[in-house]
């Protein structure tokens, strides 16, 4: 498998709720790393806990797709272009989340940096409008 084939697993496998292969089978426990936004950002964690701050191991994992999760239903998620730069994969796409106790909609483009070593996904960063998923979790 290519470095975009792992990733695009991970995708395939995390978005049909079965995190733990997805983690187990493509991410290294040891080393993950995961940003969302933007690191040391307390201002975004408090917008979206999950966000401003790096997420590590398979602890940080499974706080972030149970946070995430936990407030939103996927309508659609969609990687549509892979980009293999051999240690590391961007993929570009669109989202469309909606918040279950809002009913509100998060709507966003987005870009993924995987980092890659041996097969396996280490780390990386989500770069969204996070203006629109805060937005989202926001009751009127």
């Amino acid at each position: 498998m290519t470095n975009s084939d792992i990733v695009a697993k991970f995708f395939e496998l995390q978005y049909a709720g079965d995190f733990d292969t997805a983690f187990g089978s493509y991410a290294d426990p040891d080393r993950f790393s995961w940003i969302v936004g933007s690191a040391n950002n307390p201002e975004l964690t408090t917008s979206i806990p999950w966000a401003g701050r790096e997420l590590r191991g398979k602890d940080g994992y499974i706080e972030l797709t149970g946070l995430l999760f936990g407030e939103f239903d996927v309508i659609e998620f969609t990687p549509a272009h892979f980009t293999d730069g051999g240690d590391r994969v961007i993929v570009e796409g669109h989202f469309k989340f909606q918040h279950k106790a809002t009913g509100k909609i998060a709507d966003s483009d987005w870009v993924g940096r995987f980092d890659m070593e041996d097969g396996k996904i280490i780390g990386g960063q989500f770069f969204e409008n996070t203006h629109a998923v805060a937005a989202a979790r926001i009751a009127d």
